[in-house]
């Protein structure tokens, strides 16, 4: 494998505090990574108590929940990766040694390849969208406050996010702590985001490779070692449909909370550029706002590639097979392979299925969601 294999995962999860090379994804760094939790739920409340005292206010009111519910969804999932990462870490280090394993064969290390590479491309997506979230919190006060100054000799402090801390911001002593603890918020939540995100799509990704390697096994039938062959194939579906199991199973709870909150975010950060007016805060809920979509998208798209890829097990069966000679007993067992198949192994979050019309629906419901909000402030 090249040096870019898991290296967004990797990179990822050990600026949050874990150890990815270790086969229980240990915690290495339980205090800093504490830090980065405190810093989320000390910026949450203040946000909440802002955006609640003055209800008449909807741009406020969405613009701060939006980013509290954000705060409390990567909290949610920093707690669940750390309740689950012996489970995670064993799958991690499970699909690394069967994609080693694989590797021996050009075609196989082809496929393992293509499949990295796609991952590759969503991974860095999200994560590049995740930085320029903390680039524009850190920024544009900056540049607003400078501005400023040019034209009216003034500097005007402006936080990263609007909230009411504890202290007055407007004081030289007090905004530069309240501005890094600010950028710090932001930055903890996009860290742990991307720790979570990235990794699903690496799982979900490398799960799809194990399909597709079957597939490429169906197709090199060894007329002479039929019943190994049978048996082979049998084994290593069973391994795919478990492996995929074991990745719905572990992040259910993540997925089900992630959609149940989804459309409300979407519909108001989408309010926020309904409105006129410029603030410190635009650039920031722009770039938070393509981060979310990718976000989303990246989560169906994967649920729906290895849904489809997991259906095609079926075709491949049949079309690999030599049916008018085939005896009757091994007819059945290949019969029964293709029944399985047809059930497509999906991520299943307690509701609902992971996949592309479960995107559909949060846009939709989004966009509903959105109009109403209009109606409220006409």
């Amino acid at each position: 494998m090249d040096s870019s294999y898991f290296a967004v995962q990797r990179r990822a999860l050990e600026i949050v505090g874990f150890d990815p090379s270790s086969p229980n994804l240990r915690l290495k760094h339980p205090i800093w990574a504490g830090i980065l939790v405190l810093s989320l739920v000390s910026h949450n409340w203040p946000m909440v108590v802002y955006a609640l005292q003055d209800l008449s206010d909807l741009t406020r009111l969405t613009d701060n929940f939006a980013v509290f519910m954000q705060g409390s969804l990567s909290t949610f999932k920093f707690l669940a990766i750390v309740a689950k990462r012996r489970r995670i870490g064993s799958l991690i280090h499970r699909l690394h040694r069967l994609n080693q394993q694989a590797t021996a064969t050009p075609n196989q290390r082809e496929k393992i390849e293509r499949e990295n590479q796609l991952d590759r491309y969503v991974s860095r997506s999200f994560r590049n969208a995740a930085y320029g979230v903390i680039w524009a919190s850190a920024i544009a006060p900056m540049l607003i406050g400078l501005l400023g100054y040019i034209r009216t000799g003034l500097f005007t402090p402006t936080t990263p996010m609007e909230f009411n801390f504890w202290l007055d911001e407007r004081k030289p002593q007090f905004y530069w702590p309240i501005y890094v603890w600010g950028v710090l918020g932001v930055a903890a939540a996009a860290w742990l985001a991307i720790a979570t995100d990235t990794l699903f799509s690496w799982l979900i990704h490398n799960v799809v490779v194990q399909f597709q390697l079957l597939e490429l096994h169906l197709e090199k039938r060894d007329y002479k070692q039929d019943d190994f062959h049978l048996s082979e194939c049998i084994h290593r579906h069973r391994l795919a449909l478990e492996l995929g199991e074991e990745l719905s199973s572990i992040f259910a709870e993540i997925v089900f909370v992630k959609y149940m909150l989804s459309y409300l975010q979407l519909c108001m950060l989408a309010f926020r550029f309904s409105e006129s007016g410029w603030s410190a805060q635009v650039p920031f809920r722009a770039t938070f706002l393509v981060a979310i979509i990718i976000q989303l998208s990246s989560y169906c798209y994967g649920g729906e590639h290895l849904k489809q890829q997991s259906l095609g097990i079926a075709q491949a069966v049949y079309s690999n097979c030599n049916w008018p000679e085939m005896p009757p007993k091994k007819r059945r067992l290949w019969q029964m392979m293709i029944m399985r198949a047809q059930r497509p192994t999906k991520i299943f979050a307690y509701m609902f299925d992971v996949d592309l019309p479960l995107l559909l629906w949060v846009t939709k419901t989004a966009a509903s969601f959105l109009a109403l909000l209009r109606t409220f402030e006409r």
